[in-house]
This record gives C-alpha cells, sequence and structure tokens, in this order.
C-alpha cells in the first residue's frame, strides 16, 4: 500500500480501509491502526513513544480534515475516514458473524464501555462483545488480560485516549496476536449514549474539533496545536 509521510510520520493511502481490514480479520493477519489527525501529529513531534508506535502500526489512516489538507497540498488525494465511522463499519460486519468472529471494547469509565457494547448488540444481535473499562490496575488488569489471550477477539478497540490507547496496543498485541487493534478515542462515550457525537453540519465543514471544544473546553491548550499543524502544512 502507498504510504506518504506527514510531519515524518507515514499515512497508508487507500480507497477502502474497511473491506482491507475485514479481509485482515478474516484473514488473522495481525494488524494495529492508528486513526491519526492533526492534533496526534503534532503530539508525537514531541513524543517519541508516540511517534514509535505509530511508525510500528500496520495501518495509519488519515482521520482529521487537517491531514487531508496536508496531502493535498502535497499533491495526494485522499480521503477522510474518521476513526469512529471506520470502527462502527467493522462492528457491523464482524459482528454478524457471531462467537466465532468475538469483539472486544477496553476503555472509558467505568460503565461506559458496557453501555457502548449493550448499545451494539441491540444494534446487531449476533455480536459477542467483551468488554471493560479503562481505570483496571493490578490484579483486575491482569486478569483482563487473562481474558483477552483466552478469548482471541477478532477485533479489539481501546478507548483510552491519545496516546496511551496507542501505546497500550503496542505492548499488548501479543495478547491476540493475530487481531485487528484500533486505538478509539472517545467511541465508547458516543456509542454508550454519554456524549453526542458532533452534528452533521459540523462533520461535514470540518469543525468537529470545535463541537468537541464546546463539549470540553478543557482541551482548549491541547486544541493550540491545530494552529501549528496548519502552518506547517502551509511550509
Amino acid at each position: 500500500m502507498k504510504t506518504f509521510p506527514v510531519l515524518g510520520l507515514p499515512i497508508h493511502l487507500s480507497e477502502n480501509y474497511q473491506d482491507l481490514l475485514i479481509s485482515r480479520i478474516e484473514n488473522n493477519t495481525p494488524t494495529h491502526v492508528v486513526t491519526m489527525n492533526s492534533e496526534m501529529a503534532m503530539m508525537a513531534q514531541k513524543n517519541t513513544d508516540l511517534a514509535t508506535a505509530i511508525n510500528k502500526a500496520d495501518l495509519v489512516v488519515p482521520d482529521g480534515s487537517g491531514v487531508i489538507f496536508y496531502l493535498k497540498r502535497r499533491g495526494q488525494k485522499q480521503q477522510r475516514i474518521a476513526g469512529i465511522e471506520l470502527a462502527a463499519s467493522l462492528i457491523e460486519a464482524i459482528g454478524k458473524k457471531g462467537k466465532d468472529y468475538p469483539i472486544c471494547f477496553y476503555g472509558g469509565a467505568k460503565g461506559v464501555s458496557e453501555k457502548a457494547a449493550q448499545a451494539w448488540k441491540e444494534k446487531v444481535t449476533s455480536a459477542h462483545i467483551i468488554y471493560n473499562h479503562g481505570y483496571l490496575s493490578g490484579q483486575e488488569l491482569d486478569d483482563w488480560c487473562e481474558t483477552i489471550k483466552k478469548v482471541q477477539p477478532k477485533l479489539i478497540l481501546v478507548g483510552l485516549g491519545v496516546p496511551r490507547q496507542e501505546l497500550w496496543i503496542m505492548n499488548h498485541r501479543h495478547l491476540a496476536p493475530n487481531a485487528v487493534w484500533i486505538g478509539v478515542g472517545g467511541s465508547f462515550d458516543i456509542w454508550g449514549g454519554v456524549k453526542e457525537r458532533a452534528p452533521e453540519f459540523f462533520c461535514n465543514n470540518h469543525l468537529e474539533w470545535l463541537y468537541r471544544l464546546y463539549q470540553e473546553p478543557s482541551r482548549w491548550r491541547r486544541m493550540l496545536a491545530l494552529p501549528r499543524f496548519f502552518i506547517k502544512a502551509m511550509i
């Protein structure tokens, strides 16, 4: 697959990430997927561990209008794929295959991944989903890792936030070596009804970041990465 560097980080260019990943799931092809946006790209400039995780990933998809703008400025035509939409399409496709294709939700506050799993079970009744919150430690975390090893999910979604989720996946892929692993940020909050995704107007006009800032004003410092990325994209 063709790659193109964004601030020294690889982006894999494709017209259909969903079918590619479904094929990899069905063929037990180990895959770490990173959904990279402007904020993550800027964070990786200072966080060498995150940069390592991105460079080691098997598939890095452009999740963010800033990354698409960067590519376009350099003559690369690529459609944006929102990580939450990519993950949802995989849950829907794999969930229909039932218990032979277990799915794992790991992350979020207590009860959130459970709500997300229940919501998906209502949509895809045959889906087999194991889940746990993202505040495990000590023996609880050890037991959860053993559960993942025992179940061997085909699709593992980790919602621990950037960069923690990317590092956790990089360091724990051995638990289910043939799975597709994806960091999904706050997707469980949205699927579980804890938060709302940006309305269509914001999504269609590259303003999801603004809606997220409205929901979480405490993120304003992190959002400063966006204008810095834009300046680098213009160079």
